[in-house]
C-alpha cells in the first residue's frame, strides 16, 4: 500500500491531465486488485482450515481401521484349538504313512515294473506337495500377523483345507489299495506261470 501511495506521489508531482486521470484509473485498479487478493488470502486460510478439519476426521477414522484390521491379525484361542486342525494334520501322517508302506511293498515285489514304481512315486511327490502346502496354508491361518482375518474367515479356510485333506485321504486309500492288488494279481500271475512250466 505504501508503495501505491508513493508512486500517486510523484505521479502528481507532474504530467497532464489527461496522464494524471490515466494513473488514478489504473491506482483505482491496483486498489481493487488488493481487496481482491485480501479476499483471496481468506478464502486459501478458509480452505487450509477445512483441509485440516477432514486431515483429521480421516485420520481418526484410519486409526479406527487400524485397530480393527491389527485385531483381526491376532488369532482367537477358539480358533487355534478347533479340532479340524488336529484331524488335518492327523490326515497328512496317514497319508505320508500309506503311501511310504505301497512303495516299500511295490519295490519291494518282483513283479511290479519300474514304469509302474515310478508313477506310484510321482502321485506320492505330489500328493506330498499338496500336503506341504495345505499344511504352510495352515500356519499361516492359525498363526498371528500373517493374515487380517476374521475369526469366521479363519474357521472357512480350515473347513476347506480339511475337506482337501479328507479328499486327498480318501484318493490315497483307493490308489493303495488299487495298487495292492495290483501287485497281489500281478505276483499270482507269476506264481501260476511258474506253476505251469513246473507242470511242462
Amino acid at each position: 500500500m505504501k508503495r501505491i501511495r508513493l508512486i500517486f506521489f510523484f505521479l502528481s508531482l507532474g504530467g497532464s491531465v489527461s496522464a494524471q486521470a490515466d494513473i488514478q484509473a489504473m491506482l483505482k485498479q491496483i486498489a481493487l486488485i488488493a481487496v481482491h487478493v485480501q479476499e483471496l488470502e481468506k478464502a486459501i486460510e478458509i480452505a487450509r482450515s477445512g483441509l485440516a478439519t477432514i486431515y483429521d476426521i480421516k485420520n481418526g477414522e484410519f486409526n479406527l481401521h487400524s485397530l480393527f484390521f491389527s485385531s483381526l491379525k491376532s488369532v482367537n484361542p477358539a480358533v487355534a484349538k478347533y479340532t479340524k486342525i488336529g484331524e488335518i494334520i492327523q490326515d497328512q501322517g496317514l497319508i505320508l504313512s500309506e503311501f511310504q508302506q505301497l512303495i516299500h511293498r511295490l519295490a519291494s515285489s518282483k513283479t511290479i515294473s519300474s514304469a509302474t514304481l515310478s508313477y506310484v512315486n510321482t502321485v506320492y511327490t505330489h500328493m506330498t506337495d499338496e500336503c506341504s502346502k495345505t499344511l504352510n496354508d495352515l500356519m499361516v491361518v492359525t498363526t498371528g500377523d500373517a493374515l487380517e482375518m476374521t475369526d469366521d474367515e479363519r474357521i472357512t479356510r480350515i473347513d476347506g483345507m480339511y475337506r482337501d485333506m479328507q479328499d486327498r485321504s480318501a484318493f490315497t486309500v483307493q490308489f493303495s489299495s488299487a495298487a495292492t492288488n495290483l501287485v497281489r494279481e500281478s505276483e499270482k500271475e507269476s506264481s501260476e506261470i511258474k506253476a505251469l512250466k513246473i507242470l511242462e
